[in-house]
C-alpha cells in the first residue's frame, strides 16, 4: 500500500478544492473524476508534512511554509494511506493547476454534505473536523 499526503486550503468557513483528471499517463487514477483536497504520494526519505507542502507548489503553485500545516487525520482506503493537513490563507487564492487537475473551485464547507459531484465523503469528514475544531479554540 502507498503513502500519500494532502493538504487542504481554507479561507474562512470556504475550502479550495480541485478536480481530479480521470486518467493520468492513460492509466486511471484513484478518485479520478472526483473532487478533492491537493493530494500526492510521499517520495522515499520524505516526510508526510513535506510530501503536502510539495505537492500543494507542484498541482496549484502555491508555497506555504511547514508551520502553516495542520495535522487533521490518517486516511486508510484500498489504495493507500492519506496523511491530511490544512493550511489557512488570508485571501482567496486562485491556483495555477498543473494537468492532474481539470478545475478548481471555493466550496462553502457548510454545503459540502450536498455536494453534486463526486467526492470522497472521508475527505470531507477531514474538512468539516478541521472546521469544527479550529472554531472551537
Amino acid at each position: 500500500m502507498s503513502r500519500a499526503a494532502g493538504v487542504g486550503v481554507v479561507f474562512g468557513n470556504s475550502i479550495l478544492l480541485v478536480k481530479r483528471v480521470e486518467k493520468y499517463n492513460g492509466k486511471p487514477i484513484p478518485f479520478g473524476g472526483y473532487w478533492s483536497i491537493f493530494t500526492g504520494g510521499i517520495e522515499p526519505k520524505e516526510s508526510a508534512m513535506n510530501c503536502a507542502i510539495r505537492e500543494l507548489f507542484e498541482e496549484a503553485q502555491i508555497k506555504i511554509k511547514i508551520e502553516d500545516l495542520k495535522y487533521v487525520k490518517t486516511i486508510h482506503n484500498e489504495f493507500s494511506t492519506l496523511t491530511v493537513y490544512m493550511t489557512e490563507v488570508k485571501e482567496l487564492i486562485n491556483p495555477i493547476l498543473n494537468d492532474e487537475h481539470t478545475e478548481f473551485g471555493w466550496f462553502d464547507v457548510d454545503k459540502l454534505d450536498h455536494f453534486q459531484e463526486d467526492i470522497d465523503p472521508t475527505i470531507v469528514h477531514c474538512i468539516k473536523k478541521y472546521i469544527k475544531t479550529r472554531f472551537a479554540l
